[in-house]
């Protein structure tokens, strides 16, 4: 790969890192607002059994995407070594080659289709 792509890449995964730490700081919010008792406001707190199922609901929806923000971040700062290394577009596992057609979709992407499709789900 070239310079041209790698930093065309490298653009890519900035601007994806920075898109999900924009999502992060949303997610925080809505786990802030879903979650009175964690800041400590208690004025909006709801008695109602249907209103703390709701909360309960946007919590763990808040939770889960907080994960799946997370992972994705440290894969984009992953991606990111690898560039500066030198090994990036080439498959952590089996060492062949993650096609371009992959990259363009999933800048972030540390496995050849091959050995993704050999993960288990």
């Amino acid at each position: 790969m070239n310079k041209r792509e790698l930093h065309k890449y490298e653009r890519a995964l900035l601007a994806e890192k920075q898109r999900m730490l924009k999502q992060g700081r949303i997610t925080d919010e809505v786990m802030d607002a879903a979650c009175p008792e964690v800041t400590g406001d208690l004025s909006t707190h709801r008695s109602h059994a249907a209103d703390q199922g709701t909360e309960n609901y946007q919590r763990e929806m808040a939770s889960r995407f907080k994960t799946i923000e997370t992972e994705t971040l440290r894969q984009i700062e992953d991606a990111l070594r690898r560039i500066a290394a030198g090994t990036y577009g080439v498959c952590v596992s089996c060492g062949g080659t993650v096609p371009k057609a992959r990259l363009e979709v999933v800048p972030h992407a540390r496995l050849c289709m091959k050995c993704l499709k050999k993960r288990p789900r």
